[in-house]
């Protein structure tokens, strides 16, 4: 599922392309967002392009995302990669979005997409991510989806675990549906 392209209400969600990478790196070494990563390194080009082409080389199920507004600016990126030998569970991340946006419920919108996308085309049974713990605006937003926590880790820099069940999915949707209304 490399070629995607899914449509919104405010975003639409298709895949990331090559040009996409400089924002994306631009994105993760903003020190907004950096914090939020187990390594708070920042990424060097290279590295980055080479993760970039890796992908685009591989013969895995794994998809990265971008998400852009109807008008065509920029909102995050995300992705659904380590699949289980059966296909049946993958994890959901790398996770990222333009500072500037945060809080207009646009990178919502595209988590959403990206859930839709894992439990739709690709036919997964359940989605599982992890989390610093100490970042609670993403902990209530995957909640918010429907994501229940399965572990949470203590001490500095410690990650919460969390999932989804395809059947909670579409109930969280439901609510999110009938509450926008």
């Amino acid at each position: 599922m490399r070629a995607f392209r899914r449509e919104g209400e405010s975003v639409t969600l298709r895949s990331l392309e090559e040009r996409d990478l400089p924002l994306t790196m631009q994105w993760r070494n903003d020190p907004r967002s950096l914090r939020w990563f187990v390594s708070d390194a920042p990424l060097e080009w290279t590295a980055h392009h080479a993760w970039f082409t890796r992908y685009q080389a591989s013969e895995s199920r794994d998809c990265m995302f971008f998400a852009e507004t109807s008008d065509g600016q920029p909102v995050g990126q995300s992705s659904i990669y380590n699949f289980s030998c059966d296909g049946r569970r993958a994890e959901v991340g790398r996770f990222l979005s333009d500072p500037e946006l945060r809080g207009r419920g646009l990178f919502r919108e595209s988590l959403l997409l990206t859930l839709d996308a894992a439990f739709g085309p690709l036919g997964v049974e359940e989605v599982f991510l992890a989390v610093l713990s100490d970042n609670e605006r993403a902990v209530r937003l995957y909640e918010s989806v429907g994501f229940e926590v399965t572990h949470r880790g203590s001490g500095e820099r410690a990650v919460v675990a969390m999932v989804l069940p395809r059947a909670r999915f579409g109930q969280a949707s439901a609510r999110a549906d009938c509450g926008a209304s």
